[in-house]
């Protein structure tokens, strides 16, 4: 009898022992492939964080990231639960989970190289008594190589009206936070409150009316949930087409509209969505592109103008780390480009002194993260300057997050100067910023979460204020 006990603690001491001289000498991971994001590293120790707990919680986190064999673990969990969901679960999965949208508003970026510095000239200061006026659009010279893109003058449009969609979405709506996952698809589950969305609008509104020399357009793009989750499906999630529609009729009569919309849906059967990501792909910003070209008064170029490529290696995004789903790990996603018809130059800033930045591309052909869609504009950086080769003095800032990321590059076609803003990361006052650049246009771009994202909303406040 003693024996056995002996036996069983020595099973249960043993192991014990062993486990914890393998995590002495366990080396730390930096990334997990298999849910494609960074691991917690260890926490640096004082007095101060032991006292308020806050040590004791990064170390748990890092002990939890770094336990040894942890991709083993994860993998054989996730099978495991496949396993047992299998014969309850048809063709449709839902996920539920947090009461914050899949993207959490902190944005991304691909780390700069050092020897991509650069550091500018101070700019000269207007004499005194002067003020920066807004350039006025002039035609391209003759010099210029590239074949001239007309710019007509662009006309009011209404608000625009329902589009039927394939199939559009009908039923009850319910309050429910988690991802559907349809055969290889995951989509975010959208709920739409009228309430929710009052802050966007309202300042949408007030920066408008803090510009005289400049127009506002705003463009809401809908997500995949709208287009192809099953009609059984739909009174798990709001109609964008009509929330869209909603945001855009409460806005001010001098903002312009955009109707990404109706361009998505005559397309609808294209790639025009990642199916492991909540971005839309480089086709579906295509699409934003053509209806921003209707109301901004260019003609959008063809697809077949372009010089296009594929990001090498599989993309499996935001909706993969989420749900962990082995259908979507089994179906990764590609990240597909259309290089600008222009030439361009790209700085990145972190402040609107715009005295020291790094280079960076509109495409990143390469990525090495795991993050393929990082290769729009290098990610989320606080602000961007873009110069083409064009002379016809026509300048726009392009305020978003990261769904806007895929729309900037086609955007360089039509413009001399390209400014992007992120407003979850730069502090600026941006009227003032606007009006010193002499910028014309200034197009705001979310998906239709991120309307109610409260660090972009915080952010886009603190400018305007």
């Amino acid at each position: 009898m003693k024996r056995d006990h002996i036996a069983m603690v020595a099973l249960v001491i043993i192991p014990l022992y062993l486990l914890t001289l393998v995590n002495i000498v366990w080396p730390n991971q930096a990334v997990s492939a298999d849910e494609n994001r960074t691991l917690k590293q260890r926490p640096a120790f004082s007095l101060k964080a032991l006292a308020n707990g806050s040590y004791t919680l990064e170390f748990e986190e890092f002990f939890s990231d770094q336990f040894p064999f942890r991709s083993f673990f994860v993998q054989t969990n996730q099978q495991l639960t496949d396993l047992i969901k299998k014969p309850f679960a048809g063709d449709v999965e839902i996920i539920e989970g947090s009461d914050d949208e899949v993207d959490l508003g902190e944005g991304e970026r691909i780390e700069p190289d050092p020897e991509d510095i650069v550091v500018l000239p101070t700019p000269t200061p207007a004499p005194s008594g002067e003020s920066t006026t807004t350039t006025e659009p002039t035609e391209e010279t003759s010099e210029t190589t590239r074949d001239p893109v007309p710019t007509p003058t662009p006309e009011p449009t209404p608000t625009p009206e329902p589009t039927p969609t394939p199939p559009s979405v009908e039923g009850p709506v319910e309050t429910i936070s988690g991802v559907i996952i349809v055969e290889n698809r995951a989509m975010e589950l959208f709920y739409f409150s009228e309430s929710r969305t009052e802050r966007y609008v309202t300042l949408v509104n007030r920066l408008q009316s803090q510009l005289t020399n400049s127009q506002v357009y705003s463009l809401v793009a809908p997500t995949a949930v709208e287009f192809y989750s099953p009609e059984s499906y739909h009174d798990l999630s709001s109609s964008q087409i009509d929330a869209i529609a909603n945001i855009y009729g409460r806005l001010d009569s001098s903002i312009e509209t955009v109707d990404a919309y109706r361009s998505i849906v005559s397309r609808w059967e294209d790639y025009l969505y990642f199916r492991t990501d909540h971005h839309w792909t480089a086709r579906g910003a295509y699409c934003a592109y053509e209806a921003f070209g209707a109301v901004a008064g260019y003609e959008p170029l063809p697809l077949d103008r372009f010089e296009t490529g594929i990001v090498p290696g599989d993309f499996l995004g935001s909706l993969y780390r989420y749900t962990k789903s082995s259908k979507l790990k089994n179906n990764p996603d590609f990240v597909e480009y259309f290089l600008p018809t222009v030439s361009s130059e790209g700085i990145a800033f972190t402040d609107t002194t715009m005295a020291q930045g790094y280079r960076i591309q509109a495409v990143h052909t390469t990525v090495e993260s795991s993050n393929k869609y990082l290769a729009f504009i290098q990610g989320d950086n606080p602000l961007v300057q873009f110069k083409t080769d064009l002379t016809n003095g026509k300048k726009i800032v392009v305020l978003k997050e990261s769904f806007g990321n895929a729309l900037v590059p086609f955007l360089l076609n039509h413009y001399e100067e390209v400014y992007v803003i992120d407003p979850r990361s730069l502090s600026a006052d941006l009227p003032a910023f606007i009006e010193q650049h002499g910028i014309q246009d200034v197009l705001i771009v979310n998906y239709a979460f991120a309307v109610t994202n409260t660090k972009w909303l915080d952010g886009f406040e603190a400018m305007i204020r």
